[in-house]
């Protein structure tokens, strides 16, 4: 198992309503994944983590030996092609997913497919089996910056580079799901506003684990784009609060989209870089890259410079954020300073 402590009170499993749930995740071996199985471990259930391995933080070694925990090493059109089902779950978590700016890149022009594909395939096993439904769509689908609510239009950019297909790839899912209760499909859509802490990897190109591990090592802080672009950071574990503590009421409610993240955690990347510099001790300097230069000439930085959620529905079933910025570095920072970040490692000797 591993030593991170996922946060969350035995006492509110009311997602279960006290019973004891077999829960599927798929994308159960990623980041959020296994923050989201923590979750539901810690308060008493078992979990089902579905994985194709191509964004995992973990071999599933972390779990040997727990008899709650299922690892199953497919991806989910090979999960459904051996003949598997949704039958015995309880509850469905898709969080399957190519994620990361420079995580995606390799998979440009098909990107958008396997994203649509693995959540159609999803939504209509879950339709033919009754069961509830929770999928990660992103932020990145609003398309512009500032203050953003569900309610506010997407925007589409004209520019179709890797990143718009990202983001338009996770808006037609969230058609899936809304649409797809026309059908009978009890589901909701969380739109993640910038989730990181423990166990992230720097391999993606997300800018926590890459700042701690170059102070760390006593590299230079790369800054890309200036760094005044502003980012809301949550913590995984108030992601997965969300997840077994407010569900039910979710899925009960009126909503179909839920924007999660902690707008009291805003903050720009260059302040970011310097707030990790003090707190590691480092003497590394912060450094301004240019990105192309480090993940290659399809990086593209975001259209939104700043992006701050407005969590009015998520907070109207009872939820809001906990983790503050400086305890979700230190966590981030206590986290690497014992453990290797397993899928950068194995990107590079790929």
């Amino acid at each position: 198992m591993p030593d991170v402590n996922a946060n969350t009170s035995q006492g509110e499993a009311s997602a279960a309503g006290g019973r004891k749930e077999h829960v599927l995740i798929t994308g159960g071996l990623g980041f959020i994944g296994t923050h989201v199985a923590d979750g539901y471990l810690a308060a008493g259930h078992k979990v089902t983590l579905l994985d194709s391995m191509v964004a995992a933080v973990t071999d599933g070694s972390w779990y040997a030996g727990n008899p709650d925990v299922e690892i199953i090493k497919l991806s989910v059109d090979a999960f459904f092609n051996e003949g598997h089902t949704f039958e015995p779950y309880d509850r469905i978590i898709h969080a399957a997913s190519h994620v990361g700016p420079a995580g995606i890149l390799k998979y440009v022009g098909k990107l958008g497919f396997e994203i649509v594909q693995a959540t159609q395939e999803v939504v209509e096993e879950c339709i033919r089996h009754d069961k509830p439904l929770v999928t990660f769509s992103s932020a990145e689908v609003y398309g512009r910056s500032g203050n953003l609510a569900e309610t506010d239009t997407i925007q589409v950019p004209v520019d179709y580079n890797s990143r718009i297909e990202y983001a338009i790839a996770k808006t037609l899912t969230e058609c899936l799901v809304v649409n797809s209760s026309k059908r009978g499909l009890r589901g909701i859509i969380i739109r993640p506003f910038n989730v990181t802490g423990p166990r992230q990897s720097s391999a993606g190109g997300f800018v926590m684990p890459t700042f701690v591990q170059q102070a760390q090592a006593g590299q230079p802080l790369t800054v890309f784009a200036g760094g005044e672009q502003t980012r809301a950071f949550l913590s995984a574990t108030d992601l997965c609060r969300f997840l077994v503590e407010y569900m039910d009421k979710a899925i009960a409610s009126e909503y179909f989209i839920f924007n999660v993240g902690n707008p009291d955690n805003t903050i720009s990347i260059r302040a970011l870089a310097d707030r990790i510099k003090a707190m590691t001790g480092t003497k590394s300097e912060v450094v301004y890259a240019d990105a192309k230069k480090i993940h290659g000439e399809l990086y593209e930085e975001a259209l939104s410079i700043h992006k701050i959620p407005v969590l009015h529905n998520a907070k109207s079933v009872g939820w809001k954020p906990l983790v503050t910025l400086d305890e979700l570095i230190r966590e981030t920072i206590d986290f690497y300073g014992s453990h290797k970040d397993m899928r950068a490692l194995a990107m590079a000797s790929a």
